[in-house]
């Protein structure tokens, strides 16, 4: 039986690296079968099945490991994501502290309870657990000899590299105009694809893509995601004023509309990138938007980018109401222009949602009941973008109440 149970803790562990969630189930569970006193087979089944979505089991796990072993601190942990995800979160953060009480140096556990306070709004000590990242295997430090940046005045040149996804670098890039008047000049380092709407931000000396910096050319450096942990940043003081980005305007004409005289031109968007941890549920289809389009005196317009667009290509009540801009669009400096040119963005959580209020667009947010931390908990407002509204899920999965809403509320919607 010993060499029967390592093979399959072998396969399961193997199939789990790959991904394959369903091959490293059946093989935990067989190993589990054989050898019902593993603590280790029956918390690596624990974990896929919270991956697979089987909560109730995976909780059933968890628990159990914990009962035979209570220094598990990689249970407790797990059990702590499963209660988040069911909004429980001061048993949530109970389990995580706990987990970290066990093992003080567990990176994992500290990110986890740094993102559940940012939910729930208590950013100073937030921002501090979510340092932990790098220690993470989720993401890959910035390596330079130079030090991080403590927040305190700085005589030469500071570093901010962004980080993660375009959303993330549009959000933060608020803090850039306040951190450059901390040193003598900074240098913001993102993805090229960005430099258009980053262009002219106040404070910043010099944009720099991908490649090669000389260490010479900077005394210290930040991570951009990290300003707010150095700037000291509460919910009270995020810098909410609107707009903080104006990309210089770009030849760029959205055509006429699909009807005749329409009272509101619409932008549309339905999904966000695929490889996105969350893209399962925080996108939808654009049959999930069909009520929008029964409103006969709006014109919609999709900014729509990526694979998903081509299904404005199957028949439905959008045929003939959806102007298709995201195959002309090529940067979001074409984005930008063609959201000047529009009342109103539907979207779900991607960051065309984040370029308009960082633009101070009218911007209506499709948030998934399992939503990023950004959005805090049960609020329709964001203070993050005073020109946003909030539609959430009130049940995982479930859009169309969320569009009934979000019809009734575009109805009556006036630009002006």
């Amino acid at each position: 039986m010993d060499v029967a149970f390592r093979d399959l803790m072998q396969r399961g562990e193997q199939a789990f690296r790959n991904g394959d969630l369903v091959a490293a189930r059946d093989h935990f569970e067989h190993a589990l079968g054989l050898d019902p006193q593993s603590n280790v087979a029956r918390y690596n089944l624990g974990v896929v099945y919270r991956d697979l979505e089987q909560s109730e089991d995976a909780w059933i796990l968890f628990l159990d490991v914990i009962a035979r072993d209570g220094r598990a601190a990689g249970a407790f942990n797990n059990l702590a994501i499963l209660e988040e995800r069911l909004g429980y979160y001061r048993a949530a953060e109970a389990h995580y502290r706990r987990a970290i009480a066990i093992h003080p140096e567990f990176p994992d556990a500290h990110f986890n309870l740094g993102m559940l306070l940012l939910r729930l709004g208590r950013y100073p000590e937030g921002f501090r657990e979510c340092e932990w990242r790098w220690r993470t295997s989720r993401f890959t430090p910035f390596r330079s000899p130079h030090p991080l940046w403590d927040g305190r005045h700085l005589a030469g040149t500071l570093l901010v590299h962004s980080e993660q996804g375009a959303g993330d670098a549009i959000q933060f890039a608020r803090f850039l105009p306040t951190t450059a008047k901390l040193c003598d000049r900074l240098i913001f380092f993102c993805p090229e694809s960005l430099f258009p709407i980053f262009e002219g931000l106040p404070g910043v000396a010099e944009l720099r893509g991908p490649g090669d910096i000389q260490v010479s050319e900077f005394r210290a450096y930040l991570p951009l995601l990290s300003l707010p942990m150095v700037l000291g940043t509460t919910l009270e003081t995020i810098p909410g004023t609107v707009p903080y980005l104006s990309p210089a305007p770009r030849s760029f004409e959205i055509g006429p509309p699909a009807i005749e005289s329409p009272r509101l031109k619409v932008g549309i968007a339905w999904a966000g990138s695929p490889t996105h941890q969350n893209d399962r549920h925080r996108s939808c289809r654009l049959a999930d938007l069909a009520p929008l389009f029964d409103l006969p005196d709006v014109t919609f317009y999709s900014v729509q980018v990526g694979p998903q667009s081509a299904e404005l290509g199957a028949p439905g009540p959008w045929s003939g109401r959806v102007v298709d801009l995201g195959r002309r669009l090529s940067d979001y400096a074409e984005t930008s222009a063609a959201l000047q040119q529009l009342d109103l963005l539907i979207t779900v959580d991607t960051s065309v949602l984040h370029l308009a209020g960082a633009m101070g667009r009218p911007v209506w947010g499709l948030i998934s009941e399992r939503s990023d931390w950004r959005w805090l908990v049960d609020r329709e407002e964001t203070p993050w973008y005073p020109t946003a509204h909030l539609f959430r899920q009130h049940r995982l999965g479930d859009w169309t109440q969320v569009v009934h809403r979000l019809a009734t509320a575009l109805a009556d919607f006036d630009p002006e």
